[in-house]
């Protein structure tokens, strides 16, 4: 019953701030991601905490924007069109897919929690995220967009760019910032991971608050090169109002840190502890795809920097010529050549779903049935029985046995417009700055292309 009563309070609290100061109430739904851990039920209806924070948010965002929200979007899908239909292909197979499952229940709760309402977010960002919108000065404009409704002004939705993100950037480093130190605590202690992580065969591999290690550099990964533009972009802000303070109000260095100047402060430190922390996390977690995806990541950053762009083509030459150099027992190039135990796992997962996939190729498996239709192609890995996990740990295999083959072209043509505008914006930026250093531009885009690159070599 307390509990109960506790949830009530937090879900009350959480109503009050979305309501009053909606950016906030988007700004902790991100910073409380890993809520969708936390199980709950509403009669026979089985839900989570997250689920019902987004649930307030969806009513709230009704409510408040109801007036502009059709205009908004009906403008916004006229310039991305390509998007719209695409994910209208994805949302389609993924609604398809439930009815080809085994289980119909179980697929709807994945169907729900996995595409509807994460596009549901998607729609409140892009209708209510306007310039103006981030940390900086934390002023909510719905006032001022009643105001104006009778003017019908439309969201300046050119994503993934155009958005001021960074309080939801901020959120969600936080969040990762406390997986981090959780994990690096589990390292030390073993404190709550599952004995199949740790004393079993002496993997001793931290899982955070998810119950599994991949769990972690799942999480974590994406998010080093969004810490990354959270460190550039309050350094940028920092260093302007000390300029400012000092040339425009005649003020000392030590004058100059007022309270609105040290609020900058913590989500800039809070991003540079991120970075060391969540690498040591995912390194603890022995997720050896995150960290590659961490590589590959930052590896396209640093091709955007002129200034280190040969420097690393030699450097990823030099690391290619170095692996192939090593001997055939050398433990890195059997990780990296995917001939250890795990890369033998990862091979054999990815053979079987290809098998299925070539007997099921238009509808695939259906949603959460992929453990169950995999049994009869389920083989050993050098001799030895290897559970059937999940997923097949690779996302464009994932898409396609989950949502057959018409999801998965949804999903390739989300992502075609992502890099495609990603890139169109990158190139407008060049031409209006100079492509100086990636680290002297405001632009969002390299950096969400960054944390794409990382979420599709993990996998």
């Amino acid at each position: 019953m307390p509990f109960e009563i506790l949830i009530i309070i937090f879900l009350i609290s959480f109503s009050f701030i979305t309501y009053t100061r909606f950016n906030l109430g988007l700004f902790f739904l991100f910073l409380l991601f890993p809520t969708y851990l936390i199980k709950l039920s509403i009669g026979p209806l089985p839900t989570t905490l997250l689920e019902l924070m987004i649930g307030i948010i969806l009513v709230i965002w009704v409510i408040k924007f109801h007036k502009n929200i059709i205009y908004h979007l009906s403008s916004i899908i006229k310039k991305n069109k390509l998007l719209f239909i695409s994910s209208l292909i994805f949302l389609t197979a993924a609604t398809i897919s439930i009815y080809t499952a085994i289980d119909i229940k179980s697929a709807a709760g994945e169907w729900k929690a996995f595409y509807i309402e994460p596009f549901l977010i998607f729609l409140i960002l892009i209708t209510t995220l306007t310039k103006g919108t981030g940390v900086q000065g934390h002023k909510d404009t719905t006032k001022l967009k009643m105001k104006n409704e009778n003017k019908k002004q439309v969201s300046n939705f050119q994503f993934p760019i155009s958005l001021s993100c960074d309080l939801i950037i901020f959120g969600l480093i936080l969040s990762g910032l406390a997986t981090s130190i959780l994990a690096i605590y589990q390292h030390f202690t073993g404190w709550m991971v599952p004995w199949d992580f740790w004393q079993n065969l002496d993997t001793f591999r931290v899982t955070g608050w998810y119950g599994y290690p991949n769990g972690v550099g799942l999480f974590l990964a994406p998010l080093l090169p969004l810490a990354l533009y959270q460190t550039k972009q309050y350094y940028k802000m920092i260093h302007k109002k000390r300029l400012e303070d000092y040339k425009i109000k005649n003020l000392s260095i030590f004058q100059s840190f007022n309270l609105p100047s040290l609020a900058y402060f913590f989500p800039l430190i809070t991003a540079i502890i991120f970075i060391p922390a969540s690498i040591l996390a995912i390194f603890f977690a022995k997720s050896t795809g995150a960290l590659i995806g961490v590589a590959s990541g930052l590896g396209l950053l640093l091709l955007f920097y002129k200034k280190t762009r040969v420097l690393t083509i030699l450097f990823l030459v030099f690391c290619f010529l170095f692996l192939v150099s090593l001997p055939a027992d050398n433990l890195i190039k059997q990780e990296l050549s995917f001939q250890d135990r795990s890369g033998q796992i990862r091979i054999s997962m990815w053979t079987e779903t290809l098998e299925f996939l070539s007997d099921h190729p238009i509808a695939g498996a259906g949603l959460t049935s992929y453990k169950q239709k995999i049994v009869p192609y389920h083989t050993t890995v050098n001799g030895e029985g290897i559970e059937i996990f999940p997923h097949p740990h690779n996302i464009f295999l994932i898409m396609w046995v989950n949502l057959g083959l018409l999801g998965l072209v949804g999903f390739l043509g989300i992502l075609f417009w992502f890099f495609y505008n990603s890139l169109k914006i990158r190139r407008l930026e060049y031409l209006k700055i100079g492509n100086n250093s990636v680290f002297q531009s405001s632009n969002l885009s390299i950096f969400l292309l960054s944390s794409m690159t990382v979420i599709i070599v993990t996998g």
